[in-house]
């Protein structure tokens, strides 16, 4: 699959397959994180790699999912992630870094994509209890956590009707994600034409 196709062809998975996966494979998505872009080229980023059960167990509490369809896409205990990749930035080294790691983030969303594995990138969560959970020290800012593993849904993309986007499931438990349709996000040349 070309990378177009990819980005395209790309969703947040929120049920997973219990299906282990080898750490190289996580070492090999932060990997392409370290690679992304960064303001100044001032690399404050750094990743821990959570695939011990009994931790993911404990950080899966310290999580929100799906907002739009809450409770229904919360993993159910056998459809939870089986690792995590939690983004955090040294502040002593950039004060703020939430575009950097939003670019890291994406390339490990795309990474995992490409190799068959489903992600969804969670930011409302409960940083203080994941730092005292993984011990990181109060220099780092918890920014992010990504959930993975092997894929048990299939969510939709599709141009919203209106200006409505929120996700929603239909009546086979399927996940709908509308988004903005193109022709009223592009411009060219300038706003309005």
């Amino acid at each position: 699959m070309n990378i177009i196709d990819l980005i395209k062809n790309r969703r947040s998975i929120r049920r997973f397959r219990q299906e282990k996966l080898d750490r190289d494979l996580f070492v090999e998505l932060v990997e392409t994180a370290r690679c992304a872009p960064a303001g100044a080229n001032i690399q404050s980023l750094e990743y821990i790699i959570v695939d011990e059960p009994g931790v993911c167990e404990k950080l899966f509490d310290f999580l929100a999912w799906a907002g739009h369809v809450k409770p229904k896409r919360d993993p159910a205990p056998d459809q939870r992630p089986v690792a995590y990749i939690v983004v955090i930035s040294d502040t002593e080294i950039k004060k703020e870094a939430s575009v950097d790691a939003a670019a890291a983030i994406e390339n490990i969303l795309l990474a995992a994509a490409s190799s068959g594995v489903g992600s969804c990138w969670l930011g409302l969560i409960k940083r203080e209890q994941i730092a005292e959970l993984l011990g990181i020290n109060e220099k780092y800012k918890v920014d992010s956590v990504i959930a993975l593993g092997k894929p048990a849904e299939t969510p939709v993309m599709e141009d919203a009707k209106g200006e409505d986007t929120k996700y929603y499931l239909d009546e086979k438990d399927v996940l709908h994600v509308p988004k903005r349709p193109l022709k009223k996000i592009l411009h060219i040349n300038k706003f309005g034409s």
